[in-house]
């Protein structure tokens, strides 16, 4: 990466610290410029939320190359699982500057990331997440987003599941009738629906529990007792 380029970050980083600094670098015409943008996260000091005023100002100035932030106070500069989820939905390159230390590094999207042994991030990847990237992976069917990074299941007053599946085009069918593509809705150490797995076939399912690796396990008695409802998607009910 060009020196101005890299200076211009350092300044930024510089003069938002302790805060975490966000920005963009942008192809303008036959250059390349990097355009200070506010984080305007309510805890600027370990996240940032880039100012989509500033990201589409920006974007009117030319094609937006990489996406900048900063990570304050770290004893060795290493993205986040965060930092690379949010850089899968993005699209873009993004980079990682540390300060005081001033280490730099850049991490790209991963494409379509395997569907087991994804690391948890609530809010991020959890098991809805893992439930829409299955169908879309594999069904080419887009789920909406009603993860949340927050443990909305705790006191009983959200029903993200009870709420949203029949609006997401799934139908209940009886546990009898399972097929592969199947979700499973349970109710797990919660007053609520508050899990979802899909179910593979062979009497094994794929889940991502709160805090581990997405994984494929049996569908045994565990999970069975703790099943609120089996659902089929609309597109696969003829399937």
């Amino acid at each position: 990466m060009r020196e101005k380029i890299m200076d211009a970050i350092r300044e930024h980083v510089a003069a938002e610290y302790p805060n975490e600094a966000c920005g963009v670098i942008v192809q303008v015409g036959q250059s390349q410029e990097y355009i200070r943008c506010r984080n305007i996260s309510d805890t600027p000091t370990t996240d940032f939320t880039l100012s989509p005023d500033d990201f589409s100002e920006a974007e009117s100035q030319g094609e937006v190359l990489m996406i900048i932030h900063s990570h304050p106070d770290v004893v060795q500069l290493i993205p986040s699982e965060l930092d690379r989820i949010q850089c899968d939905h993005s699209g873009i390159e993004w980079g990682i500057m540390s300060w005081p230390d001033g280490d730099f590094c850049t991490i790209s999207p991963r494409g379509d990331r395997e569907l087991a042994g994804r690391r948890w991030v609530l809010g991020h990847a959890d098991c809805w997440t893992l439930v829409r990237d299955y169908f879309r992976q594999e069904h080419s069917i887009s789920l909406n987003n009603w993860s949340v990074d927050y443990e909305w299941w705790v006191d009983g007053k959200e029903n993200r599941y009870d709420d949203n599946w029949q609006a997401e085009g799934f139908t209940e069918v009886d546990a009898t009738a399972m097929k592969p593509g199947d979700v499973i809705m349970m109710r797990v150490q919660a007053p609520v629906t508050n899990h979802a797995a899909v179910y593979l076939g062979n009497n094994i399912m794929l889940h991502h529990a709160f805090g581990n690796l997405s994984t494929r396990v049996p569908y045994g008695k565990y999970y069975r007792d703790r099943t609120v409802r089996i659902v089929r998607h609309k597109e696969l009910l003829n399937a």
